[in-house]
């Protein structure tokens, strides 16, 4: 079995990922595009499939073929070991267009737990959409490796590696192994992904009561081992800067940061040095750009909430520490937003995790105008809690007996924004849905950002797509168009 997917990357080039299952002693493949050709050596996938010889069966590759026109639809054709994979696929634009009725289109995904999803529903509204994806931003808990609760996960690598495989592999190739998992996902547009901890375990790196495996050092280590190196396997490329990557549609400078690989379970570090750098380049070219008169506008996307409050003492523990419990937080990542927004350089986050969507802004109080913009899907298909969600849904049927049905009883309304964001009293969080200054969706769902720029300003919006067979749910919502300017 052959499947593939395109990975973003710089607007002149094609990169294309491909897996390869059931063969050992592999040649390499060969990716053919607009009349180039490349070849590259395929490397084990790290889920322990192996023959009697003990060989692997399983691997990955991935080619890139450059020199390219940007914005340009490509036909990419992957020959490896006596089998064929055809990606259809589109270079990224070098530049953002001038209006929205052309816009940039992103389409944002986060939190998919396939065993809800047997129908195939979320691949049905992905490949469905009516825009045009020029980029899919996959930001975290593309798998969920620590459920379903309760179940006794092995603490030996192997078994470990074995499991997690398994549900990459139902994931990444659903069009060939039948319904339920994100094949469409992966084939609508190039695709960058971030990790956040369902990759691992919830609230990865510190140990859970529900997962007996993360009890023990040893447990930790083996599963977040066979956790990471299938992570790498399957959703990253192969050039040296993977846990924080680069993409630039002029003027938007974006940054996707993997902020919980690194994670340590001292509360100090979010992202390792990799992060680190790239940060603060990703910060230094947004500066330079405006110093030289140029727009400069920048896109960040991380695998969790930024306008949300620090978890308490003991919640940062046992149920899900938050970006700002991190010392990291404030002495890299908040002082890096701050100096934007006083330097006049308007950022756009996007993330998922919460199971809630959400369009929000934070005013500047220095200047009053919003200077940090936070959008949020989640989740694309919300992973179910045994018992609690089921006294949900008898209590919703109940309800709707009496009049007051409720569509989505098993997902939580979004949070209302917090009074202030960072250690500096300098931002003012605003939600307020009446005045279009923030949105807020229920429910499953996938987002899609829209972009346009002309001169000093980019405008943008977001249109949220429920997931669900239901047509009185299935109704798309865009929010207003929001307005970004460097004067």
């Amino acid at each position: 079995m052959i499947t593939a997917y395109a990975q973003a990357c710089k607007p002149d080039a094609v990169q294309i990922w491909v897996g390869l299952y059931g063969h050992a002693n592999l040649p390499p493949a060969t990716l053919s595009v607009a009349g180039q050709s490349v070849s590259a050596g395929f490397t084990p996938i790290h889920d322990e499939t192996r023959a009697p010889d003990g060989a692997p069966l399983n691997h990955r590759a991935v080619l890139r073929v450059e020199g390219l026109a940007p914005d340009t639809p490509c036909r990419a054709v992957v020959d490896a070991g006596g089998e064929r994979a055809v990606v259809q696929t589109r270079t990224l634009p070098a530049q953002l267009p001038a209006a929205l009725d052309e816009s940039f289109n992103i389409l944002l995904f986060s939190c998919y737990f396939q065993p809800e999803d047997a129908s195939g529903q979320v691949d049905t509204v992905v490949g469905s959409l009516p825009l045009p994806i020029h980029l899919t931003l996959l930001m975290g808990d593309q798998i969920y490796g620590d459920l379903p609760l309760f179940h006794d996960f092995p603490a030996d690598g192997v078994a470990a590696a074995r499991l997690l495989g398994a549900k990459y592999r139902s994931n990444w190739a659903s069009l060939q192994l039948g319904p339920g998992g994100i094949g469409r996902v992966l084939a609508r547009a190039p695709v960058l992904c971030v990790a956040d901890d369902h990759e691992y375990w919830n609230n990865y790196p510190f140990s859970q009561a529900q997962l007996p495996v993360t009890w023990t050092p040893e447990g930790r280590q083996a599963w977040a081992g066979a956790a990471r190196a299938l992570y790498e396997d399957y959703q990253l490329g192969a050039l040296p800067a993977r846990y924080a990557q680069r993409l630039d549609i002029g003027p938007l400078k974006m940054l996707a940061l993997d902020m919980r690989s690194f994670r340590e379970d001292n509360l100090s570090t979010l992202v390792g040095a990799e992060g680190v750098n790239a940060l603060r380049t990703w910060a230094a070219d947004l500066e330079s750009a405006r110093q030289a008169g140029a727009a400069a506008f920048g896109l960040l996307c991380s695998g969790q909430a930024l306008l949300v409050e620090k978890k308490n003492e003991w919640r940062r523990y046992l149920a899900d520490a938050e970006m700002a419990n991190y010392r990291q937080f404030d002495n890299l990542i908040f002082p890096v937003l701050d100096d934007l927004a006083a330097k006049g350089i308007p950022v756009i986050y996007v993330t998922g995790d919460v199971h809630w969507g959400r369009v929000a802004q934070a005013v500047d109080v220095r200047s009053q105008v919003p200077m940090l913009y936070e959008v949020i899907t989640s989740p694309a298909c919300l992973v179910r809690t045994p018992m609690v969600d089921r006294m949900k849904e008898i209590g919703a049927s109940l309800a709707s007996v009496l009049g007051a049905a409720d569509d989505w009883p098993r997902h939580s309304p979004a949070e209302a924004v917090p009074d202030r964001f960072g250690t500096l009293p300098h931002f003012r969080p605003v939600c307020d849905v009446k005045s279009g200054s923030g949105a807020m969706q229920r429910g499953d769902q996938v987002a899609v950002l829209s972009l346009c720029a002309a001169g000093p300003r980019l405008d943008f919006k977001v249109t949220y797509y429920p997931v669900t067979k239901d047509p009185r749910l299935a109704i798309p919502k865009a929010t207003r168009s929001y307005q970004m300017r460097n004067d």
